[in-house]
């Protein structure tokens, strides 16, 4: 290290002259200061560079002399402009030669160069040459923008925080703050708040709150705080804020910084949530359901009312966290099948069991649905089990109500003599109940595979069509009236059955529209022959009625002639031989009737036609 300097100084008996000593000097000087100096001769259009000139551009002395034109081309390429502006500026105009631009060094690099100048000119005024100087201010210009960009940034950041940022003096008045906290205190302009006391914004009750973080920053803490304000449009919100001194460069504080951010919503939620607790509180304590949650040592952690109720009845005395839930009071086997329970849970299974049992509290019959998870720590490791047991003897009790009913309705639809389908609106089968084997001799499974246009009548399946599309555009749950049409049978015979059908296709429990139908055949043929009959017994009504007449209106005209009593005997006696003839032939004609009538039988029932 003392070799180097040693071989760094000039011993004063190497100098030779004056004029080596300045030089010397001056090389030193422009070494230590990053300086070069340069001359430019108009007259004989030469250029000279110091040393420094050549050590800035990273060049060898040795390659002087430069031309102005090689001199040039070292000016940035976006810089020769400006740098030609200038120095026309200073020869024509005679302003100072001061200038900042970059260079381009020989190996690439661009180096910043702050220049000044002093022109020499003759008795014409006229330049003759121009002497400058330039420093290498590389370092200064980075450094600069590289502080300039670390403030703009800031800035942005400041501009762009969504928390309020400010600066508040010792005695409270507002020094900046960002647009967030701008907008924050409802503030249209920084004018509004600027130069104002921070303190007319806090609410009164919480100043207390905002004093003391305040006045820990001036003493240099850095502290935290809660408190709410009222905007300059009367908003309130709840503010959360962090204080730290500012201190000038004696480290005397002469401000306050904060960050603060409004949590009006995060206090509204907490608010909200333990409402919350406290409503769970009051529903998990008020059911009769067990919740109870246990450590890895089947101790009790937490539970409810009705979980240490029963605990305590079956150790027999108060139950409080810390017991142990594993009691022998109902029975060895009872103690086992729990302790069994607990560690599957604490091995790491979610599981259900189903108990069924006398209860030893209402010696009445319980069903319990008893649910086990793990509870694991943020390691993943099982610290525990929580446990929910609920109450099914209603549910199991309406279960079995409801099974029986189920298999009530099963054998009613089985055996009963109508069918139940579900129909699409195609038509298709999306559900047949087993009594069409019954009625048309079908089995379920090829009833599910047909289409009921598939044994329908020809003649009937223009008015089912039409009936599917009418059921469609009715109300949901709403019938059609009933309906006769024709079904083939398995044995090829048709079958006449009466039908109702009913919208639930926007039913999601159906899905389809419910046709009930049974067979009315017997019914049907019974009606025809009826009414085959009373048309027969109408014809001849019809035709009888005119012969009855011609007796009938003698023997009325006798009996009105033998009443008058103008007749003699013998006359008489032959009216009653002419009375008792026609009575003869009325007997006659209505015997003909009876017999008539006799012969109208039912038809037998073709089933093919």
């Amino acid at each position: 290290m003392k070799k180097n300097k040693k071989e760094n100084l000039i011993p004063p008996s190497s100098v030779k002259g004056e004029d080596k000593k300045q030089e010397l000097i001056l090389r030193q000087m422009e070494t230590l200061g990053k300086l070069g100096h340069w001359e430019v001769d108009f007259v004989n259009q030469t250029l000279h560079w110091s040393e420094g000139v050549f050590r800035i551009l990273e060049m060898d002395p040795s390659s002087m002399p430069v031309d102005l034109e090689k001199g040039y081309l070292f000016v940035h390429p976006e810089d020769r402009e400006l740098a030609t502006l200038h120095m026309n500026e200073v020869l024509e105009k005679g302003i100072s030669y001061d200038l900042e631009c970059r260079l381009v060094t020989t190996t690439g690099k661009v180096k910043f160069v702050h220049s000044r100048a002093e022109v020499v000119r003759n008795e014409k005024n006229e330049p003759m040459q121009i002497v400058g100087i330039f420093q290498d201010v590389t370092e200064q210009r980075e450094a600069y923008y590289k502080l300039k960009q670390q403030e703009m940034r800031l800035s942005t950041i400041l501009q762009s925080e969504p928390e309020c940022v400010k600066v508040v003096s010792p005695d409270g008045v507002l020094i900046e703050m960002n647009p967030a906290g701008l907008n924050m205190i409802e503030a249209d302009c920084p004018e509004d708040a600027i130069g104002q006391k921070i303190e007319s914004l806090i609410f009164p009750a919480d100043l207390k709150f905002y004093r003391s973080l305040h006045q820990n920053a001036l003493k240099g803490i850095k502290s935290s705080a809660r408190f709410r304000i009222i905007g300059l449009k009367g908003t309130e919100r709840w503010m959360e804020s962090t204080a730290v001194p500012l201190t000038n460069q004696s480290g005397e504080v002469n401000s306050v910084l904060s960050v603060t951010r409004d949590i009006s919503e995060k206090v509204i939620n907490e608010e909200k949530l333990i409402r919350i607790k406290r409503n769970q509180e009051a529903l998990i304590n008020g059911t009769s359901d067990l919740i109870w949650s246990i450590d890895a040592n089947f101790r009790l952690v937490a539970a409810n009312q009705s979980f240490l109720s029963l605990l305590s009845f079956l150790q027999q005395a108060t139950a409080k966290e810390g017991d142990s839930v594993l009691v022998k009071t109902i029975g060895e086997d009872f103690y086992l099948k729990w302790k069994g329970y607990y560690e599957r849970g604490l091995s790491g299974e979610s599981f259900t069991s189903y108990e069924n049992f006398i209860s030893p509290i209402t010696k009445l019959e319980e069903h319990k649905e008893v649910y086990f998870n793990p509870i694991q720590n943020a390691e993943g490791q099982i610290t525990g089990l929580a446990c929910f047991s609920k109450d099914i003897t209603d549910l199991m009790t309406k279960r079995m109500e409801l099974v029986a009913s189920e298999k009530r309705y099963r054998a009613l639809v089985e055996n009963g003599i109508d069918v139940i389908a579900i129909l699409t609106t195609e038509g298709k089968a999306k559900y047949v109940s087993p009594s069409v084997t019954k009625v048309l001799g079908y089995s379920e499974a090829d009833a599910m595979h047909m289409n009921i246009f598939d044994f329908l009548h020809p003649d009937d399946i223009p008015k089912i069509r039409k009936r599917l599309e009418e059921v469609c555009k009715i109300p949901i749950g709403n019938s059609l009236p009933s309906h006769n049409f024709r079904i083939k049978h398995l044995d090829g015979t048709w079958r006449w059955v009466e039908s109702t059908i009913t919208n639930l296709i926007e039913d999601e429990s159906i899905g389809g529209i419910v046709d009930n139908f049974h067979d009315i055949t017997e019914r049907k043929t019974q009606i025809d022959a009826i009414q085959i009959q009373n048309q027969k017994l109408r014809d001849i009504a019809w035709t009888q009625s005119h012969v009855v007449r011609s007796p009938l209106a003698t023997i009325m005209g006798l009996v009105e002639l033998i009443r008058t009593g103008s007749l003699t005997k013998e006359e008489e006696y032959k009216t009653l031989q002419y009375l008792l003839e026609s009575a003869n032939e009325l007997d006659q004609v209505i015997g003909a009737i009876v017999r008539k009538s006799q012969e109208v039988i039912l038809p037998e029932f073709n089933s093919k036609s």
